[in-house]
This record gives structure tokens, C-alpha cells and sequence, in this order.
């Protein structure tokens, strides 16, 4: 006899918005409140600081093999030990790592900041999981429509006030001041999660040696691996090749729009309010629709509407063009976004989702600015790989990363309708 399928019923956002799910969605709502002043401009900062194209790249590239390195730790102690502590205590770290944004006096200490914050984010793999442990099937898509819809609603107005800021401090000043309003509520994020995030797993005896966690952890990831690519082949497939051709246009949206297009930093934070505004409204309704028609066919839609967008992009003449074009992306990244994330929860049981999502994080972003954050030791490597070229690709001609884009779009459209299957029951 097969397994049987688990009863699946409708929840009321009263039943859902409670315990772990209304602590993380709280806590990106305070983050949201400031880190989306600094992040849209941070291409610029750096070139501000005596970076080049290329070393934006670069830089990128560095953050990304930190972040490999202990990815497989974060993993294996969430799926050990225990979620809700790591996450708590490693925000505080992460906090940190905003200081060194705000004092730094060079590119190379934008540097050390970002491989500081990559290093420290090994915690993201028990963040998602607590959060996938935390839903029940059926309610997937609708809680992370909700969790992406709420602190999308209070980050709208923050990279308006960013680009403000900018126009009237000028970009260093005001960009400092950002960085620190990010530590101070980045702070407040972390003793939040410590004090009311609620352990998912059952209690269970781990002992503490540093060495042994380091061996276990990586020998893990072989284990990881092959289940990785014997349960998920063709998802993990196109999961490699858009981190690749997204990490080639992440660092410069705001660099074209200002040096290409002409826009002011105070048109991009307007074109970035339009859009999140856009993104709040969509999000509210895509999770219905994955719950209802499966996430294999919205990731589908996700890619149908992303090519005419890549491919737009780059012969956009001005602020409302900019417009229209980026808010058909962020619909785009929003089917897919959630429709990966909710695919994943779906197909990985529970026992295992820490180690598995330290391997393919939450979910899969087009590279926008203000995407989801999607890392794991399976990805990191076409990331730091695209991030390493991206830079070079762009100066021998800006629109060539958009180009590459649209034409990946079209190849994982293909992939995601004879490759990935959708799973005969949901796991809890």
C-alpha cells in the first residue's frame, strides 16, 4: 500500500497568523522599515568608494564563496540542534555586519561588510525551514503571499526615502546613515526572534564540538546532494541556471537606469515605490493561485511574463517606461518566488528540510532588485561564477545581461515542463 495522502483543509488567516509565522512576518516588517533605503543604491555606493564594474562583480563573487563556506553548517545544526536559537542569535551577527557598511572609508572595506554578512547568513537554511515547519499544506502559497505581501507594503515607501535622502545629503552621507538606521533595527529583529521564536523540532540531546559539527556538517553534504539531485534533478537544474543569469543583472539595474537611461536616484526610489506597491497588490493574490493550480505551472507563468520583460529592459528611453517594464518583472518574480518556495515545502520532509534547503535555499528570484534572497551550497557556485563575469559582460556591452536573461527564460521554460513533476502529496 502506498503512503496515504494527508487530510488537507482551508485555514483562516486567524488560525495561520499566529506563533512562529506572525514572529517572522513582524520581523520583516520592522527590517523592511529601513534595509530597503540602502540596498537599491548599494552598486552605486560602492563605485562611489572607487569601484569599478568589474570589482562590483567581483565583490559579489567574494560574498558568495563566504557564504559557501559555512552554508552546510547552518543546515546540519538546524536539522541537529534545532532552528529557532540559531536564527535568533545569528540575526544579531548579521546586525553587525551593517556597522562596517557605515564607517567604511573604501570599496575594500564594502568588501569585508559583505563577505561578514554572507558568512554569518548560514542561518537562512533554518530560517526556512522554521518557516516551512510552521505552515501546514494547503496554506503554503497563501501564508508566503502573505509574508511577502505585508513587509512589502512598509517597504514601499523606503527606497523613495532612500533616493530623498540621497538628493539631499548626497549619496555617501545619506548612505551612511541608512547602514546604521539598518543595524539599529536589524538589532531589533534579533532579540525578537530569541525571545519569541518557538523551536520546531522535537527536543533532542546535541553536543556542542565545534570540530565534529564542522566534519559531520560537510560529510552531510554529499548525503544532501544526492538526495538533491535524485528527488529534485530538474528543479535544481533551472535553480543553477537563473542564479547564474541573475546574478549577471542583480548589481546593475540602478547603474543602467542612472547612467544609461539618465534617471536620478529620487525617479529610481519612485520607480521602486510603484513597483513594490505593484509587488504588495500581486502578492496578496498569487499564493491563492499556486495553492490552487500547483507551483510547476505558475513557475510556467513566471518565465512567460519575464522574457518580454528581460527583453524590454534594455531599450527603455525613460521613468515611465522604466516603469511598466520593471512592474511586469516584479510580477514575474513574484510567480516565481513563491510558487519555488512553496514547491520545495512541498516535496521535502521535514526531518531533512534544513539540510536540503542549505542546499537550494527557499525558493528561485529573477535577479530584480528586491527579489527573494535565495542561497544554498548547490547555488552558490553558479552565482559566484555569474557575479564574478557580470561586471566584464556589462562594460563590453550593457544589455548583453539582459539578453542572456531573456534567452535562459525561454530554455527554463522548456525545462520546468519536461523536468519538474509535481509530488503525489505535499509533506507536512
Amino acid at each position: 500500500m502506498g503512503k496515504p495522502e494527508p487530510t488537507i483543509r482551508e485555514y483562516t488567516l486567524r488560525e495561520l497568523m499566529k506563533g512562529n509565522i506572525l514572529v517572522l512576518t513582524v520581523s520583516r516588517i520592522i527590517w523592511s522599515l529601513s534595509s530597503s533605503i540602502v540596498w537599491p543604491y548599494q552598486s552605486l555606493f560602492i563605485q562611489d568608494l572607487g569601484g569599478t564594474k568589474p570589482i562590483i562583480g567581483v565583490i559579489t563573487a567574494l560574498g558568495n564563496f563566504t557564504g559557501m563556506l559555512f552554508y552546510p553548517l547552518g543546515g546540519y545544526i538546524a536539522d541537529k540542534s534545532g532552528r529557532a536559537k540559531l536564527v535568533g542569535y545569528s540575526t544579531l551577527l548579521f546586525a553587525g555586519s551593517f556597522l562596517i557598511y557605515a564607517f567604511a572609508p573604501s570599496w575594500e572595506w564594502i568588501a569585508v561588510a559583505i563577505s561578514v554578512q554572507q558568512l554569518v547568513l548560514f542561518y537562512m537554511p533554518a530560517l526556512n525551514a522554521i518557516m516551512a515547519d510552521s505552515i501546514p499544506p494547503g496554506a503554503r502559497g497563501k501564508i508566503l503571499s502573505l509574508t511577502i505581501s505585508i513587509p512589502e507594503a512598509v517597504r514601499i515607501l523606503a527606497p523613495f526615502i532612500g533616493g530623498w535622502l540621497i538628493e539631499t545629503y548626497t549619496r555617501v552621507p545619506a548612505m551612511r546613515i541608512g547602514y546604521l538606521l539598518s543595524f539599529i533595527t536589524a538589532m531589533a529583529v534579533g532579540i525578537m526572534r530569541i525571545k519569541y521564536l518557538k523551536e520546531t523540532l522535537p527536543p533532542k540531546e546535541f553536543k556542542w564540538d565545534i570540530k565534529e559539527i564542522f566534519i559531520e556538517s560537510y560529510k552531510d553534504i554529499w548525503k544532501s546532494s544526492k538526495w538533491i539531485f535524485t528527488n529534485l534533478r530538474g528543479y535544481t537544474v533551472i535553480a543553477m541556471v537563473l542564479i547564474f543569469v541573475a546574478s549577471l543583472v542583480q548589481p546593475f539595474w540602478v547603474i543602467y537606469a542612472n547612467e544609461i537611461v539618465g534617471l536620478s536616484e529620487w525617479q529610481w526610489g519612485q520607480m521602486l515605490l510603484v513597483a513594490g506597491l505593484s509587488k504588495t497588490i500581486v502578492s496578496l493574490f498569487v499564493g491563492n493561485y499556486v495553492d490552487k493550480i500547483g507551483p510547476r505551472k505558475c513557475m510556467m507563468i513566471a518565465f512567460m511574463l519575464g522574457v518580454p520583460g528581460m527583453l524590454a529592459f534594455p531599450y527603455v528611453t525613460g521613468f515611465i517606461s522604466v516603469t511598466i517594464v520593471y512592474v511586469l518583472l516584479v510580477l514575474a518574480n513574484a510567480f516565481v518566488w513563491i510558487s519555488s518556495g512553496v514547491y520545495l515545502a512541498n516535496i521535502i520532509p521535514r526531518n531533512i528540510r534544513g539540510r536540503i534547503m542549505a542546499g537550494l535555499g527557499q525558493g528561485i528570484p529573477l535577479g530584480i532588485t528586491g527579489g527573494g534572497y535565495a542561497q544554498g551550497f548547490v547555488l552558490f557556485i553558479p552565482n559566484m561564477l555569474g557575479s564574478l563575469v557580470s561586471g566584464f559582460i556589462y562594460e563590453l556591452n550593457p544589455m548583453y545581461p539582459w539578453y542572456i536573461n531573456a534567452i535562459t527564460l525561454v530554455v527554463c521554460l522548456g525545462f520546468t515542463f519536461w523536468m519538474v513533476k509535481e509530488p503525489d502529496h505535499a509533506e507536512v
